[in-house]
């Protein structure tokens, strides 16, 4: 009764006293809990969680289930204030856009935004995950993006947006007008899977490996068998691994882990009974030689889905590269099979890759890259034609800074005549004409116009003649260190260093997404899910804090090899190992310590091993 007095009653009473600073503190760690880590509503009355809270904080009185709802409402309103006053600051942002349908066969549309800060970093924030029930024509998504667009108020700033090639999105981009750059992960995923159903011995491979890894993934017996043949190896337990039929990597990665672990899963198979065929000794060496062709591939996947690097800017060079080892490789590759799927991977990538080279983003991209510049294209007619590009962006940009005020005509000797009419003649400023303005203004438009193309031409060749930085370098760091060299080309920059090379940002949330909308939460309401979603994502996006609230100030000190109650903030060092019970006390003895506000010196070391993590 006391603590429910307390609780419930004592706050009212207190103003802001220390208890109800805690109390709010204590509900937005819990909101904080249920949105990063996707805990659902009802956790609040799970009889175990309230257990625990009891035991950390017998004061506090969690919120009922309906009340931590709204809490995550209200903090999805203020979270989303912030973050739309922090875009209005943005320069230039690109979008990334994608469909997902969810288990109860509910489609959403996501659109995530990237952009330069004001810190050279690049950032990434979440517009939204709209409930999607229309069809999915490109006039209903494209609807969608706009009024995505207009809420934001960034229809000015979309410098490109990517997505994958599906004839939708494609014509979606179209009606919106903007640039448009396709999914590279997905345009690669779509060549090797090609490449791979076009070479017949691949494809065969392909077909018993799978088998072989089904096997020992849906047996138990074969699992167990496979591991002990491991151990008598002193090979390290390996799992083999399953591909997925929409990523062409995940084939890359079974056969490579099948190929490794060739030893043990051939003396395992050997003593299951089992109708599986084990691959042969010519088959391994099939899959060697192709393995070995497939391996850029793989590296080029994984590193342009980075989000937190410039990767746009990379699409280009990379194709460059993926030609340039293929043809290598080529030459020196005698295996059939292998040279077969090296044909089918130049052929299909001239067919789907080698068009990023027209694709305005990327280009644009890649010359301001100044890794790259006119080096990292394939062709150059295409980078000569993209230099006449960036020229013409960074003319319109020097158009649009320099305010040059119109000439005022003056003639040199104006004759006596002139001066006597002048004097005797009162005209009344009403009746005075200028006779010239017209032809006035188109003169300083041209001479205006003449300037800003020549110094955007020395701007642009100053920039190109200078020597690129290493490829391990930050292209933005660069950017920041040169902004007062080449003013202009530091904001196209900016506009263009944000593209994604891929949709990847967008496949990301749906991940997120899965987890949330589950078996155990499939009655929540999309829009429900549209709130819990934008915070997971955006909640320390434009907060120089940490998620959760924050304990007392650490000072490391080695004054006590275990702890002790001081009048000082919270001190910790690594002066002694504890084991696992009394790290619980001390977690106990810090929470109680913190409820009573005494301030204390906290001394000690956790010995993983002993406390038995």
């Amino acid at each position: 009764m006391i603590r429910h007095f307390t609780a419930k009653h004592g706050a009212a009473n207190q103003g802001n006293s220390p208890q109800v600073d805690r109390k709010q503190q204590l509900d937005e760690a819990l909101v904080n809990m249920v949105v990063e880590d996707s805990q659902p509503f009802s956790i609040v009355e799970d009889g175990g969680f309230k257990a625990f809270v009891a035991l950390l904080d017998p004061t506090y009185t969690m919120p009922s289930r309906k009340a931590v709802k709204n809490m995550v409402f209200r903090k999805y309103e203020e979270e989303k204030t912030k973050a739309k006053a922090a875009m209005q600051k943005v320069q230039a942002v690109s979008l990334t856009s994608d469909m997902w349908t969810s288990i109860n066969m509910e489609a959403y549309l996501a659109v995530t935004c990237h952009y330069v800060d004001d810190t050279s970093k690049l950032a990434t924030v979440l517009l939204g995950v709209r409930p999607f029930p229309e069809t999915h024509t490109a006039v209903n998504i494209s609807a969608a993006m706009r009024s995505l667009m207009e809420e934001w108020d960034i229809e000015s700033k979309v410098a490109s947006i990517v997505t994958d090639a599906g004839a939708n999105m494609i014509a979606c981009v179209g009606m919106l007008n903007l640039r448009h750059a396709l999914c590279f992960a997905h345009t690669l995923n779509l060549v090797v899977k090609k490449s791979i159903d076009a070479t017949p011995g691949l494809e065969d491979i392909r077909t018993r490996a799978r088998k072989v890894v089904t096997f020992f993934r849906t047996s138990t017996t074969a699992k167990e068998k496979l591991k002990e043949v491991q151990e008598q190896l002193n090979r390290p337990v390996m799992k083999l691994i399953q591909e997925v039929d929409t990523r062409w990597n995940s084939t890359f990665l079974m056969l490579q882990r099948l190929f490794q672990e060739r030893q043990a899963v051939g003396a395992a198979l050997a003593i299951l009974t089992t109708d599986v065929t084990p691959m042969s000794s010519e088959d391994y060496e099939a899959t060697a030689a192709c393995l070995h062709l497939l391996a850029p591939f793989n590296q080029a996947t994984v590193e342009l889905s980075e989000e937190k690097i410039v990767s746009g800017s990379k699409v280009i060079p990379m194709t460059k590269m993926l030609n340039i080892y293929l043809h290598g490789e080529m030459q020196n590759t005698r295996h059939p099979t292998a040279k077969l799927l090296g044909q089918n991977l130049l052929l299909f990538m001239q067919k789907k890759i080698e068009t990023a080279e027209t694709q305005t983003a990327l280009t644009l991209a890649t010359l301001l890259d100044p890794r790259y510049k006119t080096m990292g294209f394939n062709n150059q007619i295409q980078a000569q034609a993209s230099v006449k590009r960036l020229t013409a962006q960074c003319t319109l940009l020097m158009r649009d800074t320099v305010d040059t005020p119109p000439d005022t005509p003056t003639e040199e000797h104006p004759s006596t005549s002139a001066q006597t009419a002048t004097a005797n003649v009162e005209n009344p400023p009403s009746t005075v004409i200028n006779l010239w303005e017209s032809l006035d203004r188109d003169a300083s438009q041209a001479r205006k116009g003449r300037n800003a193309t020549a110094d955007a031409t020395v701007e642009v060749q100053r920039y190109l003649m200078d020597p690129p930085i290493a490829r391990c370098e930050d292209p933005l760091k660069y950017w920041r260190e040169h902004q007062n060299v080449y003013t202009h080309l530091f904001k196209l920059a900016n506009t263009f260093l944000c593209t994604p090379a891929s949709s990847v940002p967008s496949e990301r949330i749906f991940s997120k997404c899965g987890e949330i909308v589950s078996k155990k939460r499939n009655r929540l309401n999309p829009k429900t899910v549209e709130k819990i979603m934008f915070l997971n994502k955006n909640l320390s996006m434009f907060h120089n804090h940490p998620v959760f609230p924050s304990l007392p100030p650490v000072i490391v000190s080695q004054a006590h090899p275990t702890y002790a109650i001081f009048s000082q903030p919270i001190l910790l060092s690594n002066t002694s190992t504890i084991g696992l019970h009394t790290f619980m006390n001390l977690i106990f003895f810090i929470f109680r310590s913190l409820l009573s506000r005494d301030k204390f010196i906290v001394s000690y070391k956790i010995d993983a091993m002993h406390a038995g993590f």
